[in-house]
């Protein structure tokens, strides 16, 4: 996820922090502070939050762990201010094996919760939760350990709603899918999911809730765009890279001695913006993206010729690989436009995402 930068490594996860995250504590450091009228507020405040986002990160790592022993690829999670978001390389197949991992991050919620309850009544803290312990200052340790055992039950029970992406929505999906389809199942758990978005949005605006409103915009667009990328891969399931790519004759290709006026004359009047890069026996080298271009192009006296700007390290993709499951991966994994094809080390075509998004139209009834 753009905007994010990696501080730890498990199991194979990146563990990355979105660069919004420090805001969400800088802001309730700031409340903390107000509230209370000292750096202990403030400090308490920032304390409990990052105590709390560990536990989502838990919560994640129990989704990511039980998807791993399902066989499914995990990349990285990601923490954003609304709380984390595991990067599976694919939706599981089975409504069986979705179950099982997203009840596991709830559930990592469920055993914490007892743990710091324990542990805080052990430091002599109090069975209550006042709203205001967090502004202004927990009293003790204690108080700390069993704030943070309730936060871990409200985690479990919020995430158990069944308003898609939420686990509960998944669960829900994954119910209906085995009578209905996945396809099915994904647009009614979506229309459920924006229903919970709407009385979300409408309780946190009339309540002065501004983070309850904020969830619900997530809820809303993830999903959306959940259904949207499910109902793609329906249409284009079986499809393959060679029924959408453009061939060798339609791309257009450079050589590391193209000079940067050159390529960037080939963007301004053509219709390509990536190239691939040939060496004069047609091996494929590398990949000159738009990005390096318009970069290039505010310092144009850096670069003389394409060896300069041309990334080495691209993937590239058979023309028989899958299209949703390996070609739209690939694509989103390595951040680029377009992918070199490639048959035995020859360039075959390319590409691109635009190709993608037309592959459905391949799948259209014809009109009467």
């Amino acid at each position: 996820m753009g905007g994010s930068f990696t501080i730890a490594r498990f199991s194979g996860i990146e563990v990355r922090v979105h660069w919004t995250f420090l805001l969400l504590l800088a802001f309730f450091a700031f409340i903390g502070y107000q509230a209370s009228g000292s750096v202990v507020g403030a400090l308490t405040a920032t304390a409990v939050i990052v105590a709390l986002f560990i536990c989502v990160l838990l919560h994640e790592f129990g989704h990511s762990l039980v998807a791993q022993r399902l066989g499914i690829e995990i990349h990285s999670i990601t923490l954003l201010p609304i709380g984390g978001v595991s990067n599976l390389e694919s939706l599981p197949e089975k409504p069986s094996d979705e179950v099982k991992i997203t009840l596991a991050g709830p559930l990592v919620n469920v055993v914490l919760a007892p743990i710091f309850f324990g542990v805080g009544l052990l430091f002599g803290a109090l069975p209550r939760m006042p709203a205001e312990d967090l502004f202004t200052g927990i009293g003790s340790v204690g108080q700390f350990f069993f704030y943070l055992g309730y936060l871990n039950v409200v985690l479990a029970l919020f995430n158990l709603i069944p308003a898609f992406p939420l686990d509960g929505g998944r669960i829900l999906r994954a119910l209906l899918a085995t009578r209905l389809g996945a396809l099915r199942a994904t647009e009614i758990s979506s229309a459920v999911g924006q229903l919970f978005a709407f009385a979300f949005f409408l309780i946190g605006l009339l309540g002065g809730n501004f983070f309850l409103a904020l969830i619900a915009v997530f809820i809303y667009f993830g999903a959306t765009g959940e259904a949207q990328m499910v109902r793609q891969q329906e249409k284009t399931r079986g499809l393959m890279v060679s029924d959408v790519m453009g061939t060798r004759p339609r791309t257009e290709t450079v050589t590391p001695h193209h000079t940067f006026g050159q390529v960037l004359d080939m963007v301004i009047h053509g219709y390509q913006e990536d190239f691939p890069v040939l060496d004069e026996s047609g091996k494929l080298l590398g990949m000159i993206t738009r990005e390096e271009i318009m970069a290039a192009a505010h310092s144009p006296e850096k670069y003389s010729s394409v060896r300069e700007l041309m990334k080495t390290d691209v993937p590239t993709i058979s023309s028989q690989a899958d299209l949703f499951e390996e070609g739209l991966r690939i694509l989103q994994q390595s951040g680029l436009r377009a992918l070199p094809v490639t048959e035995q080390g020859e360039l075959v075509g390319m590409l691109t995402i635009e190709d993608i998004g037309q592959a459905s139209l391949l799948r259209q009834p014809p009109r009467k």
